[in-house]
């Protein structure tokens, strides 16, 4: 398990009156019908932010808070699956045993759809600032979109 750094980050789920935290059960944030994104912990702002960055080119994409990952809500993720034909997950975590591998476990057994993951690519953490280090690992709401577009491209080369 790697955390690079917990910074103030803006409090998204009191932009959403309807929020209601329960244990398994993911919360889709915004609909969208092209992309999903899944993202957990300080990714769920990011993964808002790409989605709003998607959708100023015509990219439609879904994001979804998944703040519990075991036990995963894994009939969420089997939706948005059927329903957008693409996932990107987000988290500040590593590539290996967290969001990411839980959501591939559901997409093979459920309903396989291309995917693409924003999270630390199996390296040896640094300290330092949290932004920086942030930046230095690409979890960002632009690392967010451009795998978006990245997973959108193979889903509709298997059309």
């Amino acid at each position: 398990y790697m955390r690079t750094g917990r910074i103030t980050v803006e409090n998204i789920t009191d932009s959403y009156p309807d929020y209601r935290f329960q244990i398994g059960r993911g919360i889709t944030l915004k609909d969208g019908r092209d992309v999903t994104l899944i993202a957990t912990g300080l990714m769920v702002q990011e993964a808002v932010r790409a989605a709003g960055m998607l959708e100023k080119e015509g990219i439609s994409a879904r994001v979804i808070d998944m703040h519990t990952i075991k036990p995963l809500d894994e009939e969420l993720v089997a939706k948005a699956a059927r329903e957008t034909g693409a996932i990107v997950t987000a988290e500040n975590h590593n590539c290996y045993g967290g969001l990411g591998s839980a959501v591939a476990e559901v997409l093979v057994k459920k309903c396989p759809v291309p995917m693409e993951m924003v999270a630390v690519n199996d390296r040896f953490g640094h300290s330092g600032n949290a932004l920086e280090l942030l930046k230095r690992y690409g979890l960002s709401a632009e690392m967010v979109a451009e795998k978006a577009r990245q997973v959108m491209a193979r889903a509709a080369q298997t059309d």
